[in-house]
């Protein structure tokens, strides 16, 4: 790196909030005087989607690759120069700090930090420095960007129910139908919440049915006009059996929920949804299954009466490897490893 020992990007804190400023400082350490014609900063946001399908890898001709990609916002900043001029800046010996900071986007807001099989959504920020007739030299370092999303919306307040009916086909006969009936409280929880699952059968069949519930997460990849779906079930119980002829409507289940992300909002080319699953397993038969579903969040029900934003305003719809630049034995090194284990840096 000739004269130019250590060029870092630090952060203040490692996570912020749609219009919030990201704060923190480029620290250029230099063993000599060592003349720069800029020092820049560039930092992107974006969903990305890429897979591919077909047999033989990415590079046969019987495969076929599906990506998109979606920029979200971007900012420039010069710390040092012009772009214009030739001008030079004479630094000294030594460590030198520039501070900087930059507000994310007010609207719409941005979508979370995501990272998943098929796509990501990822935020990063990227110092150049530039010197007469030398290469530049750059370094890069991710953000985290969350978004609060708050239960206490009329929308996510409200009970959801779903319903559906099967009728079971036994060589030539027809057996009595099945019919089931689930409703949840409402459809926003956070994560330590217990989920309560109102279920009705009416089992009028000849067999024993047994109803199911799970915790389903849900993430769909778009790319222009095809999309890769995966489903995960997180949690499952089930309940009480319901006999031949027999009604119940005083079944209920109960899921616990666990650490997970929150639902991710405001995303165009990726989306992660959960539900409720509730399934009548039927013996030598196809389940009969309804889903309900629910939205993740960050922020608990309050245990008073509050104000709560409107759902679609807030959220607008309704629906990462890096290598920091340093060279073993650097000054900054040590300090800026101890700073992102302490903050919780991306490593």
């Amino acid at each position: 790196m000739g004269k130019v020992k250590t060029l870092a990007l630090l952060y203040d804190r490692p996570a912020y909030s749609t219009r919030e400023w990201i704060t923190g400082r480029i620290v250029v350490e230099l063993t000599d005087q060592t003349e720069v014609k800029a020092l820049k900063i560039h930092a992107k946001g974006q969903e990305f989607v890429r897979w591919v399908e077909g047999h033989g890898g990415a590079n046969s001709s019987q495969s076929r690759v599906y990506t998109q990609q979606l920029r979200h916002f971007q900012h420039k900043c010069l710390l040092i120069g012009t772009d214009s001029s030739d001008e030079v800046t004479v630094l000294q010996e030594g460590i030198h700090e520039y501070p900087f900071s930059l507000v994310l986007p007010p609207t719409p807001p941005l979508p979370s930090s995501f990272k998943g099989t098929y796509g990501h959504v990822s935020y990063w920020m990227t110092a150049k420095l530039h010197r007469p007739l030398k290469l530049r030299i750059k370094t890069k370092e991710p953000f985290t960007v969350y978004n609060q999303v708050d239960i206490n919306t009329p929308r996510l307040l409200e009970p959801h129910t779903a319903a559906n009916e099967k009728t079971i086909c036994c060589w030539c006969c027809a057996s009595g139908p099945i019919s089931l009936k689930a409703e949840v409280e409402r459809m926003g929880y956070v994560a330590g919440e217990s989920i309560k699952i109102f279920v009705e059968i009416e089992n009028h069949s000849s067999r024993k049915v047994v109803p199911k519930a799970a915790i389903v997460k849900t993430i769909i990849f778009h790319a222009k006009t095809k999309k890769k779906t995966l489903s995960e079930v997180i949690i499952k119980t089930k309940g009480e059996p319901v006999l031949a002829g027999q009604k119940d409507s005083r079944n209920s289940m109960m899921l616990e929920i666990p650490e997970l992300i929150p639902t991710l909002m405001n995303c165009s080319i990726i989306q992660m949804d959960y539900s409720i699953q509730v399934t009548v397993d039927i013996p030598r038969s196809m389940g009969l299954t309804v889903d309900l579903p629910i939205v993740i969040g960050t922020i608990p029900l309050h245990s008073y009466g509050g104000p709560a934003s409107d759902f679609n305003n807030q959220y607008g719809m309704n629906y990462s490897n890096v290598n920091h630049g340093f060279p073993e034995g650097s000054a900054v090194e040590a300090g800026f490893q101890a700073a992102n284990k302490s903050l919780g840096y991306y490593t």
